[in-house]
């Protein structure tokens, strides 16, 4: 029997929850019998992983396990908390659960014990919008329908791109950002890497992505691309890439456990990593956030803020972030070219991002006049269609094939409930 070749599971920790962030929400939208549903399908990819009817205890929106049963099971006795819960929540996240037209993934998140009591889940719950200043009944009803339907379409965007990225239809486009100062005039700063449909998609990929922010569904997302970028720099030293974060997969998920570990291990891959954070998604908890920035940055990947100065963007999380790039959004210089705006207005947003980070990018460089107001700037950076176009095929990609993106969670369940290294278990 292979097992898990990580230390035992710790005397102290006694049981295992994993939450079901969204289950509340499913139940809300489509009843009580899909609601039902849901939980046979739960407990019945729990018991197909190998644990026992006696080991789960799902009572409300979480699941309760029993660590010191599963550890007098031959397959579990080595299996770390974490690694465990990892794998259990990757087999709950990883198949969609449809019945009839209805159609969903599952949002789990993960948390330990230390007795058998029930656990007041409140606090660990989003609050619910209330857009209306009084809760008149007419009000809410209406308030209601327009949930209902922005988070049923918000749903079936996710699906469609989550079940894209599980048959391996998601692929990477790369584009370079060029230095523009003297030193390094006309070369390659580092290439961030951009998500395409390898076979063209029917639905909006940028709607699809805020779906999945909106939903909570992101990290699986931000996982996948992460992993598949670092095993890209693992396989060629010379490589500098960019991958996007959104700001709401910066939560205390376990997997952030393990991504720090390999960096820790790789200093050379965390060296040309660079990490574009984009705010457009909720922060849940933005000391968390920064402390897994903070994190990053001192295992030596490099922090970039993206669109900084659109409407998603504040000054103050760059202030906190203490980012080494912030790359100014594109709006900023098609409103800086516009006719009759003052000419400072660029380099005054540009002055600002130096103050709090040392290299500054301008997105959208579209033409000679965009270049020479960048120029002007005093920008470093400078990233568009006229310095080059992302590519499917960029010129160190030798293969006749796409750069796909590889499921983070999918890889996980395939080596459920055997092992395999720790990077393999990642997708690096």
């Amino acid at each position: 029997m292979c097992r898990l070749d990580l230390p035992e599971i710790a005397p102290y920790s006694t049981h295992l929850r994993l939450w079901l962030v969204n289950l509340s929400y499913l139940q809300a939208l489509y009843g009580s019998e899909f609601h039902r549903f849901v939980l046979d399908t739960v407990q019945q990819r729990l018991l197909d992983c190998g644990l026992n009817a006696g080991e789960v205890l799902i009572q409300g929106d979480y699941v309760l396990i029993t660590l010191h049963r599963l550890s007098s099971q031959a397959r579990f006795q080595r299996a770390h908390p974490n690694a465990l819960a990892q794998l259990l929540g990757a087999a709950l996240e990883c198949d969609p659960i449809s019945q009839g037209d209805k159609r969903i993934y599952l949002h789990t998140q993960v948390a330990y014990h230390y007795d058998s009591r029930q656990y007041d889940t409140d606090l660990l719950h989003p609050p619910v919008p209330n857009p209306s200043s009084h809760h008149h009944p007419a009000t809410l009803a209406v308030w209601h329908k327009v949930w209902a339907r922005t988070y049923r379409n918000d749903m079936n965007l996710a699906v469609r791109m989550l079940d894209d990225l599980q048959d391996g239809l998601l692929a990477l486009a790369f584009q370079p950002i060029y230095h523009l100062d003297a030193k390094h005039q006309g070369a390659a700063f580092y290439e961030e890497a951009l998500i395409r449909h390898s076979r063209g998609a029917d639905y909006s990929l940028p709607d699809a992505i805020a779906a999945m922010e909106r939903l909570g569904l992101i990290s699986r997302l931000d996982r996948s691309v992460l992993g598949s970028v670092v095993g890209l720099l693992n396989a060629n030293p010379a490589l500098c890439l960019g991958a996007n974060l959104s700001a709401g997969s910066l939560q205390d998920d376990l997997w952030w456990q393990d991504f720090f570990s390999y960096l820790d291990s790789r200093p050379d891959v965390a060296q040309r990593l660079i990490l574009e954070i984009t705010e457009t998604g909720s922060i849940a908890h933005k000391p968390t956030a920064l402390r897994l920035i903070a994190q990053l940055q001192n295992l030596g990947a490099r922090i970039a803020l993206d669109d900084t100065g659109s409407g998603n963007s504040t000054l103050a999380f760059l202030v906190q972030t203490h980012a080494d790039i912030v790359k100014i959004d594109r709006s900023i210089l098609l409103r800086a070219r516009r006719p009759g705006q003052p000419t400072h207005l660029l380099r005054n947003l540009v002055n600002v991002c130096a103050d709090y980070s040392a290299y500054v990018i301008i997105e959208g460089v579209e033409n000679e006049a965009d270049l020479d107001l960048v120029r002007h700037s005093g920008a470093q950076g400078a990233q568009g269609y006229l310095l080059a176009r992302p590519t499917l095929t960029p010129t160190w990609w030798e293969h006749p094939s796409f750069i796909t993106v590889q499921d983070a969670v999918l890889v996980r369940t395939r080596f459920y409930p055997g092992c395999a290294p720790l990077g393999h278990r990642l997708g690096f």
